[in-house]
Protein backbone atom coordinates (compact mmCIF):
# COMPACT_ATOMS: atom_id res chain seq x y z
CA UNK A 1 0.00 0.00 0.00
CA UNK A 2 2.59 2.47 0.88
CA UNK A 3 3.92 2.37 -2.75
CA UNK A 4 1.00 4.17 -3.94
CA UNK A 5 -0.18 6.25 -1.21
CA UNK A 6 -1.76 8.95 -3.64
CA UNK A 7 -4.17 6.38 -5.70
CA UNK A 8 -7.35 6.18 -4.72
CA UNK A 9 -8.36 3.35 -2.66
CA UNK A 10 -10.86 0.70 -3.67
CA UNK A 11 -13.53 -1.02 -1.62
CA UNK A 12 -10.99 -4.01 -1.48
CA UNK A 13 -8.64 -1.95 0.12
CA UNK A 14 -11.40 -0.58 3.06
CA UNK A 15 -12.09 -4.22 3.34
CA UNK A 16 -8.21 -5.17 4.05
CA UNK A 17 -7.51 -2.78 6.31
CA UNK A 18 -10.61 -3.43 8.64
CA UNK A 19 -10.09 -6.72 8.50
CA UNK A 20 -6.11 -6.21 9.77
CA UNK A 21 -7.98 -3.82 12.23
CA UNK A 22 -10.45 -6.25 13.93
CA UNK A 23 -6.95 -9.00 13.87
CA UNK A 24 -5.51 -6.56 16.08
CA UNK A 25 -8.69 -6.31 18.25
CA UNK A 26 -8.18 -10.27 18.73
CA UNK A 27 -4.47 -9.65 19.18
CA UNK A 28 -5.27 -7.21 21.61
CA UNK A 29 -3.17 -4.66 20.07
CA UNK A 30 -6.29 -2.06 19.93
CA UNK A 31 -9.24 -1.63 22.30
CA UNK A 32 -13.04 -1.97 20.79
CA UNK A 33 -13.08 2.18 21.39
CA UNK A 34 -10.38 2.54 18.95
CA UNK A 35 -10.97 0.20 16.72
CA UNK A 36 -14.44 1.50 16.41
CA UNK A 37 -12.52 4.82 15.50
CA UNK A 38 -10.58 3.48 12.88
CA UNK A 39 -12.48 1.02 10.85
CA UNK A 40 -15.06 4.30 10.80
CA UNK A 41 -12.35 6.29 8.95
CA UNK A 42 -11.04 3.07 7.07
CA UNK A 43 -14.40 2.55 5.30
CA UNK A 44 -14.05 6.72 5.05
CA UNK A 45 -10.92 7.12 3.33
CA UNK A 46 -9.90 8.29 -0.24
CA UNK A 47 -6.77 7.03 -1.01
CA UNK A 48 -4.81 4.13 -0.10
CA UNK A 49 -2.28 6.36 1.58
CA UNK A 50 -5.00 6.65 4.50
CA UNK A 51 -5.75 3.18 4.39
CA UNK A 52 -1.93 2.83 5.16
CA UNK A 53 -1.58 5.37 8.13
CA UNK A 54 -4.43 3.75 10.12
CA UNK A 55 -2.57 0.70 10.15
CA UNK A 56 0.84 1.95 10.29
CA UNK A 57 1.48 1.50 14.14
CA UNK A 58 0.34 -2.20 14.00
CA UNK A 59 2.91 -4.99 14.50
CA UNK A 60 3.22 -7.30 11.44
CA UNK A 61 0.00 -9.60 11.18
CA UNK A 62 1.04 -12.98 12.94
CA UNK A 63 0.40 -15.71 11.00
CA UNK A 64 -1.61 -18.19 13.26
CA UNK A 65 -0.17 -21.81 14.15
CA UNK A 66 -2.32 -24.54 11.90
CA UNK A 67 -4.13 -26.58 14.02
CA UNK A 68 -3.26 -30.13 14.37
CA UNK A 69 -5.29 -32.40 12.19
CA UNK A 70 -7.22 -34.64 14.75
CA UNK A 71 -5.54 -38.09 14.62
CA UNK A 72 -7.00 -41.71 16.04
CA UNK A 73 -10.61 -42.49 16.34
CA UNK A 74 -13.10 -39.76 16.63
CA UNK A 75 -15.59 -39.32 19.28
CA UNK A 76 -18.68 -40.53 17.72
CA UNK A 77 -16.94 -43.73 16.04
CA UNK A 78 -16.06 -44.55 19.97
CA UNK A 79 -19.90 -43.78 20.95
CA UNK A 80 -20.95 -46.52 18.33
CA UNK A 81 -18.42 -48.98 18.76
CA UNK A 82 -19.82 -48.45 22.57
CA UNK A 83 -23.39 -48.89 21.63
CA UNK A 84 -22.25 -52.39 19.67
CA UNK A 85 -20.41 -53.53 22.50
CA UNK A 86 -23.44 -53.48 24.83
CA UNK A 87 -25.56 -54.68 22.69
CA UNK A 88 -23.78 -57.60 21.88
CA UNK A 89 -23.11 -58.37 25.58
CA UNK A 90 -26.91 -57.79 26.24
CA UNK A 91 -27.51 -60.38 23.45
CA UNK A 92 -24.70 -62.67 24.77
CA UNK A 93 -26.42 -62.00 28.73
CA UNK A 94 -30.08 -63.26 27.41
CA UNK A 95 -28.74 -65.75 25.38
CA UNK A 96 -26.68 -67.68 27.96
CA UNK A 97 -29.95 -67.06 30.07
CA UNK A 98 -31.95 -68.80 27.95
CA UNK A 99 -29.87 -71.56 27.01
CA UNK A 100 -29.59 -72.53 30.66
CA UNK A 101 -33.35 -72.04 31.38
CA UNK A 102 -33.65 -75.03 28.36
CA UNK A 103 -31.08 -77.10 29.86
CA UNK A 104 -29.18 -77.40 26.46
CA UNK A 105 -27.09 -74.79 24.64
CA UNK A 106 -29.32 -72.82 22.06
CA UNK A 107 -28.00 -71.76 17.80
CA UNK A 108 -25.81 -68.70 19.13
CA UNK A 109 -27.82 -66.28 17.81
CA UNK A 110 -26.15 -62.91 18.69
CA UNK A 111 -23.69 -64.29 16.11
CA UNK A 112 -25.82 -61.81 13.81
CA UNK A 113 -24.41 -59.03 15.73
CA UNK A 114 -21.08 -59.55 14.31
CA UNK A 115 -21.20 -58.68 10.45
CA UNK A 116 -22.28 -55.23 11.62
CA UNK A 117 -19.44 -55.22 14.14
CA UNK A 118 -17.40 -55.99 10.89
CA UNK A 119 -18.39 -53.50 8.79
CA UNK A 120 -17.90 -51.26 11.99
CA UNK A 121 -14.09 -52.43 11.95
CA UNK A 122 -13.85 -51.29 8.41
CA UNK A 123 -15.47 -47.37 8.56
CA UNK A 124 -13.10 -47.42 12.00
CA UNK A 125 -10.10 -48.64 10.33
CA UNK A 126 -10.66 -46.17 7.44
CA UNK A 127 -11.61 -43.22 9.63
CA UNK A 128 -8.35 -43.35 11.50
CA UNK A 129 -5.87 -44.15 8.16
CA UNK A 130 -7.73 -40.98 6.60
CA UNK A 131 -6.87 -39.03 9.63
CA UNK A 132 -3.48 -40.50 10.46
CA UNK A 133 -2.60 -39.92 7.16
CA UNK A 134 -4.29 -36.20 7.16
CA UNK A 135 -1.76 -35.65 10.09
CA UNK A 136 0.76 -36.78 7.81
CA UNK A 137 0.26 -34.14 5.64
CA UNK A 138 0.29 -31.02 7.83
CA UNK A 139 3.13 -32.08 9.36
Amino acid sequence: MDEHRDVRASDKDRDAAAERLRLAVEEGCLDFREFDDRVGRAYGSVTRGELADLVADLPARRRPSPSPAPSGTPRWLKAVWAGWAVLLAVNVVVWAAVSVAEGCPMDFWPKGLLPPGLILAIVTAGTVRRRRDATAEGS
